[in-house]
């Protein structure tokens, strides 16, 4: 009998590519903060943005921790400069006993996996899933979504 696990990961990064480089002729110098959001994050999202890009050819995720096992993000548009968040979704928290990135993407491909649970939702933290992302460009569109397997810590 396969495992959550297995069935889990049936999710490929080579599935959903991404075109490679820059389409404008001349990228943005800075990100545009105009969400409540990106404000409140601005030094982290300016910081990042000032790196290459790491996400969907040319967009760079922004990652910062919020608490011991909780991470929050943002994706920026490195040739127009628009910040991108998730509405609604202040972080996501992981799950002990779990060996999966909390937000794992990569720059060839446009899936964002999200492994854990939203804004510490009690009840997802019983029953926490790893959510599958396709980028559309503009939004994370959800494709898929799965109970991950929790080894117990004692």
């Amino acid at each position: 009998m396969p495992s959550h696990a297995a069935s889990c990961n049936s999710r490929s990064f080579a599935d959903y590519p991404a075109a490679s480089g820059n389409a404008q002729p001349q990228a943005a110098t800075h990100p545009v903060l105009t969400s409540k959001k990106a404000q409140l994050f601005r030094t982290v999202i300016r910081n990042e943005f000032s790196e290459p890009a790491n996400f969907a050819g040319h967009y760079r995720v922004a990652i910062w921790g919020c608490g011991t096992d909780c991470r929050d993000f943002a994706i920026l548009d490195k040739d127009t400069g628009s910040v991108y968040t998730m509405p609604g979704e202040s972080e996501v928290n992981g799950v002990m006993g779990n060996d999966d990135e909390r937000i794992n993407f990569r720059m060839d491909s446009k899936l964002f996996i999200i492994s854990g649970c939203f804004n510490e939702n009690e009840s997802c933290l019983n029953k926490p899933e790893k959510l599958f992302y396709e980028w559309t460009g503009k939004t994370l569109r959800l494709i898929g979504r799965c109970r991950l397997d929790v080894e117990s810590v004692n």
